[in-house]
């Protein structure tokens, strides 16, 4: 049974229901109702774990609100996280997507690589081969070095073949000087050959002599 207490003085200035009851064990003064009361009992608890339980169901909703995607503005009920391709992990992030938008976003960038890489080999094909190898200038199609862009024109190699050359220390590629019946002939016609114009330019900038062997 709680042990409660007042004065004469504080009855008669608020009365028996007025805020006068202290309580034993408990700091301060209480109305009676407040005083009798037992904040341990069922009903305090599930108080207690109401809030409790609305407090996380905020934090929660918060934290999904968070997560809303970026694209179609979908609001996940959890976190969700999911296992794609061979290896890696797709987690849905603050300032990310929903699985659907992040699935066709994939897919939209391949579909976009693809379609520059074979506008890449398409280009390439135009240009002329490379010196070395006499194939395409972009590179082996499939190969890890194939460019995905159209090369530059004053590009001589294709990456393969440039690689081998920086691999077995070869130097810069430099274009044999045209004959003096080569350029004889070029005063009459344009010669048929795809890199004249910079064996002539390699051969002002590069003389006999600066040519490594």
């Amino acid at each position: 049974m709680p042990v409660i207490a007042t004065t004469l003085e504080l009855l008669a200035g608020h009365g028996p229901l007025g805020p006068v009851w202290w309580r034993y064990g408990r700091p301060g003064r209480h109305s009676l109702t407040e005083a009798l009361d037992n904040p341990n009992n069922r009903a305090a608890y599930d108080r207690r774990q109401a809030a409790r339980e609305d407090e996380q169901h905020q934090a929660h909703q918060e934290l999904m609100e968070s997560l809303a995607c970026v694209e179609c503005g979908d609001v996940p009920e959890e976190e969700s996280t999911w296992e794609y391709g061979l290896s890696g992990q797709w987690t849905r992030r603050p300032g990310g997507r929903c699985w659907s938008c992040h699935q066709e976003r994939e897919e939209r960038l391949e579909r976009e690589a693809e379609e520059q890489l074979e506008a890449a080999r398409t280009a390439n094909a135009g240009l002329r081969p490379c010196w070395t190898c006499r194939g395409s200038i972009g590179g082996e199609e499939g190969s890890k070095l194939e460019l995905r862009e159209r090369a530059d024109l004053d590009r001589l190699e294709c990456p393969g073949c440039e690689q081998d050359r920086v691999a077995k220390d070869l130097g810069p590629l430099m274009l044999p000087s045209p004959t003096k019946r080569e350029l004889m002939a070029a005063l009459v016609s344009a010669p048929d050959d795809p890199w004249w114009e910079e064996r002539v330019l390699h051969a002002k900038l590069y003389p006999a002599k600066a040519r490594r062997v």
